[in-house]
């Protein structure tokens, strides 16, 4: 190890090596998680960002280091948390949740645009940055997430069968990093999704590529990403209409359909006109939505990208969704005793920085296993480590012991995740792959019995 990581106490530490050799993707993802959430840096953020809310007796820090331990399922609840950290937290647990529906929106974006920042410093010391998806641009992926309904806490929801919505958001993915790199919450869950877009727009840069569902096919977002010399792949809303020029021309197949071609002059925008390609697939399958054809609307050059990879570019946007799913079923990412909508998308926020960890983390298999080996790891058992081994982690090693990890420069950190990934037994972590599920046999009852005996089933096995 080099520089600051030859003096870390903490990687010499008996008992880290303990929990290095035997839980590593705990371990490591302990380490991202103490430089991505370091106290300094998020109440420094505070200060910056807060408009309303102060920190005299409840730190942020504090506060983001208790949800996101719900979130990663070392504390089962918000109560179960706040036991455990009371006499850090120094509060009542009534000024936790006050403080928690009261965090501003604006809080809860940066928390996970500072946390993609140095989601990038990281992986890019460690090595694994995979490569763009179209040579020159930087894919972003744009889609948006809904939270479920909550409890019925709020005393005016008590009577009502209705679900509580807390509110929606808007999520960037950066698939190169595989992490979040922005987050648009939005309070109202009736809002529509485009209320969140202007603050995308403000985003925007040259050479990006977006890839967008057509629920982000607007003049507004379209005219807006050329303008900046950006490029997109979306998927044509039924409201935008155009003038068609020349006739579809037969470019190729895909795996998913056969694909055609021609252009689109777009209806003017602020004194400004645009010809798109608009590409068309004929699908061998119709979709989930009984959709016999997908119409995408590019910018892209075709001596960039032909109808058949503009085709195969829009396919990728299920790396968001895949994304969305790890977080549903590896994280605690939606609290249901967390009614406000302020605190709901806070604690989404903590869910996407938590992801960026795992990304990282993730990152690092990928570079001393390969890549095959890490996409064969199941979230669940990765996360599932993750829940039952930090707690006795940092029981033995306390707060004060990962102080270093927001000290430590960034190529001994490097080192010593790939070090400790690198011993990591992956056969512990691989995914249970089943068979294609058998139609169910269509079922009787002859006896007219409610029940039956397993016993007595078996023994006619016999």
């Amino acid at each position: 190890m080099e520089g600051f990581a030859m003096d870390c106490t903490l990687f010499t530490d008996p008992l880290f090596r303990s929990f290095a050799d035997k839980r590593p993707f705990a371990t490591v993802t302990q380490m991202v998680l103490r430089r991505l959430l370091a106290p300094k840096e998020l109440d420094g953020l505070f200060e910056s960002e807060a408009q309303r809310q102060y920190s005299r007796t409840l730190l942020f820090s504090d506060l983001t280091g208790l949800v996101s331990g719900v979130v990663l399922g070392k504390y089962r609840s918000m109560n179960a948390g706040y036991k455990a950290l009371k006499d850090q937290l120094g509060v009542s647990v009534r000024a936790v949740y006050d403080k928690l529906q009261g965090v501003e929106l604006a809080l809860s974006r940066q928390l996970v645009r500072n946390s993609y920042r140095q989601t990038i410093e990281i992986c890019k010391e460690i090595g694994c940055v995979q490569n763009n998806d179209l040579a020159g641009y930087s894919t972003r992926i744009l889609d948006g997430n809904w939270l479920s309904g909550t409890e019925r806490r709020l005393k005016e929801t008590r009577a009502s069968t209705a679900a509580p919505l807390p509110g929606k958001s808007l999520v960037v993915y950066d698939p190169r990093y595989r992490a979040a790199c922005d987050f648009i919450p939005i309070e109202d869950a009736y809002s529509q999704e485009l209320s969140g877009l202007d603050a995308v727009i403000e985003t925007l840069a040259a050479k990006q590529l977006w890839l967008a569902d057509r629920n982000f096919c607007t003049l507004k977002f379209l005219y807006s990403i050329a303008a900046k010399c950006g490029c997109f792949v979306i998927r044509q809303h039924g409201k935008l209409h155009g003038t068609e020029k020349g006739k579809l021309r037969k470019i190729g197949e895909s795996e998913t359909g056969v694909i055609y071609e021609h252009q689109l002059v777009l209806p003017e925008y602020e004194g400004r006109q645009m010809t798109v390609r608009r590409v068309v697939v004929h699908l061998f399958e119709p979709t989930r939505d009984k959709d016999v054809e997908v119409v995408l609307l590019t910018n892209l050059p075709v001596e960039d990208a032909d109808a058949v990879v503009v085709s195969d570019l829009y396919r990728t946007r299920w790396k968001i969704e895949t994304a969305f799913g790890h977080m549903t079923t590896a994280l605690n990412c939606e609290i249901k005793p967390l009614c406000y909508p302020k605190a709901a998308l806070f604690c989404f926020a903590c869910a996407l920085v938590a992801y960026n960890a795992f990304a990282i983390s993730k990152g690092a298999i990928a570079a001393e296993h390969g890549r095959a080996e890490a996409e064969m790891l199941s979230h669940y058992y990765l996360a599932n480590e993750i829940a039952s081994a930090t707690d006795g982690m940092l029981v033995v090693l306390p707060d004060e012991r990962w102080a270093e990890m927001a000290q430590i420069d960034q190529g001994g950190f490097a080192q010593e995740v790939r070090q400790i990934i690198g011993g990591m037994d992956l056969s512990c972590y691989r995914k249970s792959i089943r068979g294609p599920k058998k139609k169910p046999p269509k079922r009787s009852n002859k006896s007219n019995s409610v029940h039956v005996s397993t016993k007595r089933i078996l023994d006619k096995r016999k």
